[in-house]
């Protein structure tokens, strides 16, 4: 997340170096005024940041891309500042304390993947203050809570029963509804039983060598199956989060310097793992290795694996306790396989594939991402289509809402180009 925040600061020219001869950059401005609030420049920038952060981008938007960003994220932010104003007006509340509480995770949520001088690297390269990140996201965390309170206001005069779960049915038989809840089984590709059960034998005898006093080094020079490294008595040297598989990482950095780890399974086998040093922004280990190498046959005999799942769950029983006994996606797992609700027609290009061709209630054939095999169910029970049908009134009677305050106050935007190079302007006095 860092790297991207770093990367996309500098496309938005927030904290930008530009080259010499090189056009002024526009640092600030109204962008919009809604009533007696304003939008600016910088807050519209951050709020493309952290869509493009949110999506993954890897690479610049192309500046057509950019703009329709920025307005599409100055129109939600116009709504944001209209919802606010009629909730000001219904004379609506929010506690305090618990817009702290709701900053605080998400300030932690951010720092937990970096240290002290990668977050402060990463608000310098953004040209803000850890204060002023504050300021934005307490601006965030009170509209959606806002937001929060008229919805659930909404929804209380909103009534769903069988006859529009009916309805619904009816309408999609034969195409994707406009919101997809979906459920998955998820199995990782393992080594068969036999090769694992070899490698752990392996390790647990190198294991007790050193248990006996043996130096790893030496047990790594002779025994490690890792090339790369074993010549070196299992030297890794120093290597940031993200640089080696998630398994490993986490082993290593809940050890002490010189401590060595029980082994450690990850997609290349059984590791012995030894802390040598754990700096700010990096730890140092070395290693020894029994590989449990995966040939097509394990990717065979998962497949064979999810197809058997999905003949049961067609076959009538429960997916959901399909999901709770066999998936090993711990997170939906506990819920059942319940994994997220996507826009049909914003579905991520590696799931188009596998969903299209479906309908309510079908589960995809068993495909692959990465070192994992998956099952995708389009959910079709009657509290989940109650729920999409609530939320999709929910949604209307939102946009409602907004449309007709919109009628009572004024709003102006000023992010087309014509605007933006004419000299900055004051926003409006409040109303009296």
């Amino acid at each position: 997340m860092r790297d991207s925040l770093c990367c996309f600061a500098l496309i938005l020219g927030l904290g930008a170096v530009l080259p010499a001869g090189a056009a002024p950059e526009l640092l600030d401005r109204i962008v919009a005024v809604v009533d007696n609030q304003v939008i600016l420049w910088s807050e519209v920038n951050f709020r493309v940041l952290q869509e493009l952060q949110e999506r993954g981008y890897r690479q610049q938007p192309k500046p057509e891309e950019l703009a329709r960003l920025r307005q599409r994220a100055l129109e939600t932010m116009v709504d944001e500042n209209v919802l606010v104003l009629k909730a000001q007006k219904d004379s609506l509340q929010i506690d305090e304390s618990q817009v702290e509480a709701l900053l605080g995770q998400r300030l932690q949520e951010i720092k937990s993947g970096m240290t002290t001088t990668e977050f402060n690297n990463m608000l310098e390269q953004a040209g803000l203050s850890e204060r002023q990140l504050k300021t934005r996201y307490r601006k965030d965390i009170r509209h959606n809570l806002l937001a929060d309170q008229l919805r659930s206001q909404l929804a209380m005069r909103l009534y769903v029963g069988r006859k529009d779960v009916e309805t619904y049915r009816q309408t999609y038989r034969d195409s994707l509804p406009p919101r997809l809840s979906l459920s998955k089984i998820s199995i990782k590709v393992k080594p068969a039983p036999e090769v694992l059960a070899g490698a752990r034998t392996k390790i647990e005898e190198v294991n007790q060598k050193l248990q006996a006093g043996e130096a790893f080094a030496d047990l790594a020079r002779r025994y490690s199956e890792d090339p790369g490294t074993a010549a070196n008595g299992g030297d890794l040297g120093c290597f940031k989060s993200g640089q080696l598989v998630a398994e490993f990482e986490e082993a290593a950095r809940q050890l002490k310097p010189g401590q060595i780890s029980e082994p450690v399974l990850t997609p290349y086998g059984y590791h012995l793992i030894q802390l040598r040093e754990k700096r700010e922004e990096e730890v140092c280990a070395s290693h020894i290795l029994a590989r449990a190498p995966m040939d097509q046959q394990d990717r065979e005999r998962t497949a064979t694996q999810l197809e058997e799942l999905r003949q049961r769950a067609s076959g009538g029983e429960d997916f959901a306790q399909l999901a709770r006994e066999y998936s090993e996606d711990l997170s939906s797992a506990q819920r059942g396989g319940l994994w997220q609700i996507l826009p049909s027609d914003q579905l991520p290009s590696f799931l188009q594939p596998h969903l299209n061709h479906l309908k309510l209630g079908e589960i995809s054939d068993p495909f692959f991402l990465e070192d994992s095999g998956h099952l995708l169910k389009i959910n079709d029970d009657q509290a989940t289509i109650e729920n999409l049908v609530r939320e999709a009134r929910l949604e209307a009677a939102m946009r409602r809402l907004i449309e007709d305050y919109k009628q009572q106050i004024h709003i102006e935007q000023r992010l087309a180009p014509e605007f933006l190079h004419q000299p900055a302007l004051l926003p409006p006095a409040p109303a009296p």
